[in-house]
């Protein structure tokens, strides 16, 4: 009974704010509000974070109707309403005044090209989607981070845009992360860690759990361990791997330029006698190079080893990111990026 006096009352006051607004419009019209900048406003506005959703329904003919809206809001929980806002001057505005239903799709980390298919005019939004059907022939559409199937229940003015409430009538949800928009982005929710006291290793001793440099490190051992480990147990050394990964990217460098790039991505160079012993074993090939120095490049059976070690270290990132999403891996992989720039 609570929850359902509680939608009540929310539903009241969007009435008498309905009601107050046409009424100061009626009675002076030129007692306007305040006047403010509209691209500062706006801006203020976008410093809420919201999720981002997709509304549908079916227009006349039974045409589906859909847009991205921001403006969704959940109501109560008794009865189960929502609400959600569409500017006056939407071509869409009769199609959702006038269908019975409608449905809210919020959307997950994943979906971001669709949000942007459905703010885009001038194309088919649903073509190549595969759809189900709500009541009234409402296109719902699948893997959606959350539904709700609403009964469009009341219609409010809300000045330049129309609030409409909804009945939920059906619902589904998933474990997905969720799409999230501030400040005219596009972003993904990052759940905040708890600060934990461990005991750091003794290069790193005056740092704590909290510090990037710590994290950081820390990634890249166990990421580099796991490697090591996989190598070992097929009989490759890790200077080996070093190596043959180095030259696979940058086929016939010279000895110089070999240890340059070891030195820049493990710390520490290459000795000539492991790119010999690669030599011996078939792996690696000497090549004169145009200035007159020494190369080596890959052989086939190098190319061979190559992908053989590129999917040992893909099986160990795998490993290591097991507990990532790929959503949360891509931002991992951003962040990163964002710091060697």
């Amino acid at each position: 009974m609570a929850r359902r006096s509680m939608a009540v009352s929310i539903i009241r006051r969007l009435e008498a704010f309905t009601m107050t607004t046409q009424t100061a419009t009626q009675t002076d019209p030129s007692k306007a509000g305040p006047s403010f900048d509209s691209r500062a406003l706006r801006d203020a506005f976008g410093s809420f974070a919201t999720g981002v959703t997709i509304v549908t329904t079916a227009g006349p003919d039974g045409v589906d109707i859909g847009l991205t809206a921001n403006s969704f809001s959940s109501v109560s929980l008794d009865p189960p309403m929502v609400l959600w806002s569409l500017a006056r001057t939407s071509l869409n505005m009769d199609a959702f005044r006038n269908n019975g239903h409608f449905a809210v799709h919020i959307l997950s980390a994943d979906q971001e090209s669709l949000s942007s298919r459905f703010a885009s005019k001038g194309i088919d939004r649903f073509e190549g989607l595969t759809l189900d059907r709500g009541p009234d022939g409402v296109p719902l559409l699948p893997d959606c981070m959350a539904r709700f199937t609403c009964k469009l229940a009341y219609q409010y003015e809300g000045g330049d845009h129309v609030i409409f409430v909804g009945e939920i009538v059906d619902f589904g949800h998933s474990a997905r992360k969720p799409l999230v928009f501030h400040g005219g982005r596009y972003g993904m929710l990052l759940a905040k860690q708890a600060v934990a006291a461990v005991e750091s290793a003794e290069e790193f001793s005056n740092l704590s759990s909290d510090d990037l440099l710590y994290q950081v490190s820390n990634a890249y051992l166990r990421t580099r361990q796991s490697v090591i480990e996989k190598l070992e147990s097929r009989q490759w050394k890790a200077e080996e791997y070093a190596v043959l990964s180095i030259i696979g990217r940058e086929d016939g460098l010279c000895m110089p330029e070999i240890v340059a790039r070891s030195e820049k991505v493990r710390g520490q160079g290459i000795s000539a006698a492991i790119v010999q012993q690669l030599i011996t074993r078939g792996l690696l090939e000497e090549v004169d190079a145009s200035d007159g120095r020494v190369a080596v490049r890959l052989t086939a059976d190098g190319r061979h080893a190559v992908l053989e070690l590129i999917a040992i270290r893909k099986s160990s990132e795998a490993d290591v990111q097991g507990k990532l999403d790929p959503s949360e891996v891509q931002l991992l992989k951003h962040l990163l990026a964002r710091l060697d720039a």
